[in-house]
């Protein structure tokens, strides 16, 4: 079992608690927040103990691996400090703002020997598994175009000085949010992305804050990609794969803490359309588990650090092509 402690504890932080409290793998023994008054009766429910500062965790004996679930700017800094004190990481999405931070990250963890851990468990849902299978079996054909939006107003009913709508911690709108989730998708689908344009604004936020982001994303192997994210409509959300042999769109009911079926439909290359429903499915402990066998040598961890890397250099990307109204960016 792993033994592990969660920096910050917010309302991630207690969806990851919660998401872990049944698992065999897994004993979350401390965490803190900088909130510490504010979250202590959790963690007394929990049943974990409460540090004042996160170096405080890192110093535990009983503490093999930490969770890093604090705003973005700070990942670098808490995940490179657990690593050079021996502990395994596990980070949030997104793993970092730019594609340098992510590789000063990266170099750690493999300085290190360890095996970072990474929040993006969309990837676990099923009806993205299963929209793999058949993409990786071939019944797709050749990869020509990804699609996909994912929009809520969750960010419309905070402050406005909430971290997850400053700029300096969530730029380029919801990417940091939902985009990212969908960057990874489309690296683990396509390979290496080589060229971004990207366009944000603010169309119901006052700026500086922004609440719409689209880019299209153009990879080596010729495929692109095109990622929309809003932050004010109700929930909507939408992947599309076509290949030249077919076609597969899953679409999301609500967001991933409201346990909604997702649709499936796949359309071969006759016409014929199969449509089915995949039940909600603890995504967040099934990424942490197949971390765990990671962690613990037992299988590869599905994640790879060029993939890491990939999907911050998108970020990276995004983020400049949408200061410059859409300059291309090569990477």
């Amino acid at each position: 079992m792993i033994r592990i402690g969660i920096i910050g504890l917010g309302w991630w932080g207690k969806q990851i608690v919660a998401c872990l409290a049944e698992s065999p793998r897994f004993k979350v023994v401390a965490g803190c927040d900088i909130d510490h008054n504010t979250v202590a009766p959790f963690a007394a429910a929990q049943g974990f103990d409460l540090v004042l500062d996160y170096k405080d965790l890192l110093k535990r004996s009983d503490v093999d691996a930490i969770a890093v679930v604090t705003p973005h700017l700070l990942h670098e800094e808490m995940a490179v400090a657990g690593l050079k004190a021996g502990k395994q990481v596990f980070c949030e999405k997104p793993l970092a703002l730019n594609a340098a931070s992510a590789q000063r990250i990266l170099e750690a963890c493999a300085k290190a020997g360890g095996v970072l851990g990474i929040g993006h468990e969309r990837r676990y849902e099923p009806a993205m598994e299963e929209m793999r299978r058949l993409f990786e079996a071939g019944q797709l054909g050749r990869l020509l175009h990804m699609d996909a939006n994912v929009s809520h107003s969750n960010f419309r009913k905070m402050d406005p000085s909430n971290w997850r709508r400053d700029p300096r911690h969530a730029p380029a709108g919801a990417w940091t949010a939902l985009g990212i989730h969908l960057g990874d998708m489309f690296v683990s689908l396509a390979g290496e992305p080589v060229r971004v344009v990207a366009r944000t604004a603010s169309q119901v936020f006052p700026a500086p804050s922004e609440d719409f982001v689209s880019a299209e994303i153009d990879f080596a192997d010729g495929a692109r990609g095109r990622i929309t994210c809003l932050s004010t409509p109700p929930f909507y959300g939408r992947f599309t794969l076509f290949g030249d042999q077919g076609w597969i769109e899953t679409q999301e009911g609500g967001n991933v803490d409201k346990g909604i079926p997702s649709s499936f439909v796949h359309c071969t290359a006759d016409g014929s359309r199969q449509t089915r429903s995949y039940h909600h499915a603890n995504t967040v402990r099934a990424n942490f588990e197949a971390w765990a066998d990671a962690v613990e040598g037992r299988a590869p961890y599905r994640f790879s650090p060029n993939q890491l890397l990939a999907n911050v250099r998108i970020l990276d990307a995004v983020v400049r092509s949408a200061a410059q109204d859409g300059k291309p960016i090569t990477l």
